[in-house]
């Protein structure tokens, strides 16, 4: 109930404010464990991919957030959980194991920070790592505009249309025992270009991080 009650609030907010349009949501699978992948541009991401499932979401958030005194009161008491950013961060990582082997639907934004300038970057391994740890259904999504809705930097939003775009879903197989650097590479790739592919021209990777599909590798890693 006190989920429902912040994403009604937040998503009025965003609908008057940003006009936020939502397009895909039948991919969107109504249960079992699902990881939600998304750009990155806008301090605003997080709450507005929240609000454009229909179902509860669970979030990692920097440390430093869930350290504020009334704000990191409200993100604890809605689901999200710490990530110590700039290391890797195995209690994060073990957490988002867990809230998706009880089935729950978990947001995770590959690139591991914002774009400074909008473009879709490359992916960090984290998400890549997790999937393939529980092999879970993966689902891409894309913020479009919001990174003139509230640019990098900015204190206060302004109005700006903002969309989200979900895709198909892709399934990702379980992978017991070490995984290699080139199988979380690949699949890292294999996310980006599936969020690429729901994205305008404006924010496209650049050539020099063109997250085109890799060939995954064959065999046990």
């Amino acid at each position: 109930m006190w989920y429902r009650l912040w994403k009604t609030l937040l998503w009025i907010s965003f609908r008057l404010g940003f006009d936020v349009r939502v397009e895909g949501s039948e991919h969107e699978p109504r249960r079992g464990a699902v990881l939600a992948i998304c750009n990155h541009v806008s301090a605003v991401d997080p709450p507005i991919a929240g609000c454009a499932l229909r179902r509860q979401a669970r979030y990692m958030a920097k440390q430093e957030l869930l350290d504020t005194p009334v704000l990191g009161w409200l993100l604890w008491s809605i689901g999200v959980y710490p990530v110590r950013r700039g290391e890797p961060d195995r209690r994060a990582i073990r957490t988002t194991i867990d809230c998706l082997t009880r089935g729950d639907l978990v947001v995770m934004f590959p690139e591991g920070t914002r774009s400074p300038d909008g473009h879709l970057m490359r992916a960090e391994p984290g998400a890549a790592l997790v999937a393939l740890r529980v092999g879970v259904t993966v689902l891409p999504m894309a913020v479009i505009g919001s990174q003139h809705a509230m640019p990098k930097g900015a204190k206060f939003p302004r109005r700006a249309p903002v969309n989200v775009k979900i895709g198909p879903v892709l399934t990702v197989p379980k992978i017991e025992g070490r995984i290699d650097r080139a199988t979380l590479d690949a699949w890292g790739a294999r996310f980006m270009a599936a969020i690429a592919a729901l994205l305008p021209p404006d924010q496209q990777p650049l050539p020099a991080a063109n997250p085109t599909e890799v060939p995954l590798p064959t065999g046990r890693p």
